[in-house]
């Protein structure tokens, strides 16, 4: 079970962005405690908050869908980097979690996440180092990386070797995509591959095969089918593998599913009839907090095509007009230091002036970013005065966690409940 150790007993004080300048040292776990409210200005602008009843949700509806389809989740925890959150969702049933480097594995180790999947290849005697020590010093600790390529299997046997690795790594030969990142590119690859792992057994354990398909982009009339196809590609992999490989594992892995294709994962890896019982593991991250746009749309898509379950946003950052230079034009004290702005800039989504209560903020879109500033056009009849409050919606949550340290967790009254830290 994941130790959270020190987090509650965490000292915060005004230095860290999002609490108020003079605060005297509190542990986090007193946070709660405090009787804050965003919407009483208990806690300075700009803030990102989490709502907890969201969360919930999210974490419930991923369980159902799981159980329901006979799948595991093994959640990328690079979207929110927060121990609180990962415990949440292993509390939930999550079969263990995902990461992408080993500078997220150190924090993951330091907070007991007993089973990892590094959807990466491991490289470098620094990390292979760490990876070995763990593996050494903790006979439970379960841990998976990938392999794409004959060169990259002897180079982490050897490293491995050489740091005293003292029982056998466990590998998955990760299928790649023409103009896609890392993964190896045609079956022949894949069978030299295998070739190489099956040489370093002594150091090595092959246990599944992998694939992402969210790099896939296209024409939405076009990506769909892109998607299915590399799928498809990827059981082929696994059907093509020696059985011999995994004569010594009880199940095989078979692992795939960002955030926006879960579901067709689900419905072609359900396919899939090889010697050994398969294990099919998602590694979606962003369903925890969903988000009010990029995802959304794919969440939409899915429920689309069948999909009986729900997510709702649970990110919001919270800023003040602060000026209104020009008519139709405001001015908000958040900027790209603050929101994610990748893939799409940030949407408001509700107002509030102080002591005064809910604005409507029909017609207002944000149409630029700078570091500290969201410049937002609004239509001519809002009364939007200086110093009112917009919440902002965000797309892709794994570019909002990173910028804040401290995220406040509201009721749906925006009490301050709690709060979790970010480990970037």
């Amino acid at each position: 079970m994941i130790d959270l150790r020190d987090i509650p007993e965490t000292m915060l004080d005004g230095r860290i962005k999002g609490l108020p300048g003079g605060l005297a040292p509190l542990p986090l776990h007193d946070v709660g405690s405090q009787g804050w409210n965003i919407h009483a200005e208990d806690l300075p602008l700009p803030q990102m908050l989490l709502k907890q009843s969201a969360v919930a949700h999210n974490l419930n509806a991923m369980r159902q869908f799981c159980a329901q389809c006979d799948v595991s989740i093994a959640p990328h925890g690079k979207t929110t980097m927060s121990p609180q959150l990962f415990k949440q969702q292993l509390d939930a049933g999550a079969w263990g979690m995902t990461a992408a480097t080993v500078e997220q594995i150190q924090v993951y180790r330091h907070y007991d996440v007993a089973r990892i999947f590094m959807a990466n290849q491991l490289v470098g005697k620094q990390n292979v180092r760490f990876i070995v020590e763990e593996l050494n010093r903790d006979a439970s600790f379960d841990f998976y990386c990938l392999v794409d390529s004959p060169d990259h299997v002897e180079q982490l046997a050897a490293t491995a070797r050489a740091a005293g690795l003292g029982r056998r790594l466990q590998v998955l030969f990760e299928m790649g995509t023409v103009g896609g990142r890392s993964g190896c590119r045609t079956i022949e690859d894949l069978a030299a591959t295998a070739a190489a792992v099956q040489a370093g057994s002594d150091v090595l354990q092959a246990a599944g095969v992998e694939g992402h398909e969210g790099i896939i982009h296209d024409a939405p009339e076009a990506v769909l089918q892109r998607v299915d196809q590399f799928l498809q590609f990827v059981c082929t992999g696994l059907r093509a593998l020696d059985p011999a490989l995994f004569s010594d594992r009880d199940e095989i892995l078979l692992v795939a599913g960002g955030s926006g294709y879960f579901d067709r994962v689900v419905d072609i890896f359900q396919n899939v009839s090889v010697a050994k019982p398969v294990r099919i593991v998602l590694c979606s991250g962003c369903y925890i907090t969903h988000d009010h746009e990029v995802y959304d749309g794919y969440i939409k898509q899915i429920i689309k095509r069948g999909w009986q379950h729900t997510l709702l946003p649970a990110l919001e950052v919270w800023a003040y007009v602060q000026s209104l230079p020009e008519p139709g034009i405001a001015i908000l004290g958040a900027g790209k230091r603050d929101c994610a702005f990748d893939f799409k800039l940030p949407i408001p989504i509700k107002g509030w002036r102080p002591g005064h209560g809910e604005l409507s903020l029909s017609d207002c879109e944000i149409y630029d970013l700078n570091d500290q500033h969201a410049y937002m056009r609004f239509a001519g009849a809002l009364d939007l005065q200086v110093g009112d409050m917009v919440a902002l919606g965000i797309s892709h949550p794994c570019n909002a966690f990173d910028k804040w340290r401290f995220i406040p967790i509201v009721s749906d009254s925006y009490d301050v409940d709690d709060a979790v830290l970010t480990f970037f």
